[in-house]
């Protein structure tokens, strides 16, 4: 009997937090805060809001000179920044719509702010997300920090051999990440090179020249990256934050007891690159995931960033440099030719 009635109650409840979702999202889409009706906004070009000029602005619109070519690269362009939407979801849409959507996530979003949340709403569902108070969040950043915490535990058994654990309390991991893997994971949500998606060319450089350390705060997220270089032909002793600027080490979060444990490990007599500390049989794994690199490593958009004491960029570096200013050069050219060719003159 008591079994019954708990199915029961568990059944109400479910009931229940279902009819308060779709009471909530009711609510959501009717909010006029919420809403924008072209029609509204055509009204607003239209004489005292006849509809004849409204109507006949609705058309123009609708005919705008390769409109359906750059829906149809709209639809591509979203449906390959986020997997999870398909096709169909977009086909549910008009044009108008289409367009409207590709233009609001430009000016509210990027395109990682909403690949992260949508990976955070979905490590909440699993009870992964520390802090589940969805009202507490007021910015992005906020939500990156404990999507790496969670990220944090689901990794920190299976990668125990692809790092070094300099410090482990229940506030502060400081790592040494000794594969490609390793360091994306421990390094994800940052903008750090080492960690680039599909490019380990950087990590790879880094962690053979010099002592690299990830220094994560497990409650709230935050994370700061150290790099000495062994180079004594090339010295470097830099700090960067998750947006990888350069920073000073007092400018950061870390504690005194933190920054002499990364001083004493990078400079100690007896020091090793990253690379060097890595076991045969990980690094002879590791060879094998990274042959499909091969021949398929790109450069970054953004250079190494130099140390501050240095006047002149080495050749390569200028040489990197000049081809960034030429990649963004040749983006923003092919973006003002997409808009002119949609948004451009019409001709009636």
């Amino acid at each position: 009997m008591r079994v019954k009635i708990w199915k029961i109650n568990k059944f109400l409840l479910h009931f229940s937090i279902q009819k308060i979702n779709m009471s909530k999202i009711k609510e959501l889409k009717t909010n006029p805060e919420n809403c924008f009706n072209v029609v509204d906004f055509l009204e607003l070009f239209s004489p005292e809001k006849k509809s004849k000029y409204t109507d006949t602005l609705l058309r123009l619109m609708r005919e705008t000179k390769n409109l359906k070519e750059y829906i149809e690269e709209s639809k591509k362009m979203i449906t390959n920044e986020f997997p999870f939407i398909k096709i169909e979801d977009l086909n549910d849409f008009s044009d108008i719509q289409i367009m409207m959507m590709s233009r609001f996530i430009d000016s509210f979003f990027s395109y990682s702010d909403l690949r992260q949340w949508r990976q955070f709403c979905e490590y909440n569902e699993r009870g992964l997300i520390t802090q589940n108070d969805l009202t507490k969040y007021k910015t992005f950043e906020e939500v990156s920090n404990q999507l790496s915490i969670a990220d944090m535990k689901l990794q920190s058994k299976t990668l125990e051999k692809e790092v070094i654990k300099l410090m482990d309390t229940d506030e502060w991991l400081v790592l040494r990440p000794l594969t490609y893997h390793s360091s994306k994971k421990y390094g994800s949500n940052t903008k750090w090179c080492t960690t680039t998606e599909n490019n380990p060319e950087y990590f790879l450089k880094y962690s053979k020249k010099g002592v690299l350390i990830y220094c994560i705060n497990k409650i709230t997220g935050y994370k700061v990256a150290s790099f000495y270089s062994l180079d004594k032909n090339d010295p470097e002793f830099s700090f960067w934050n998750q947006k990888d600027n350069r920073i000073d080490s007092l400018d950061t979060e870390l504690t005194d007891e933190i920054r002499k444990l990364i001083q004493d490990t990078s400079k100690s007599k007896d020091a090793k690159t990253n690379r060097f500390l890595l076991s045969d049989d990980i690094r002879e794994k590791e060879e094998i995931q990274l042959r499909k690199y091969n021949g398929e490593i790109k450069h970054m958009v953004e250079p190494i960033p130099m140390p501050v004491e240095m006047e002149e960029p080495r050749n390569e570096v200028r040489e990197e440099r000049s081809e960034m200013l030429e990649n963004i050069r040749i983006r923003n050219e092919e973006r003002a030719e997409r808009e002119q060719m949609i948004f451009g003159t019409q001709q009636l």
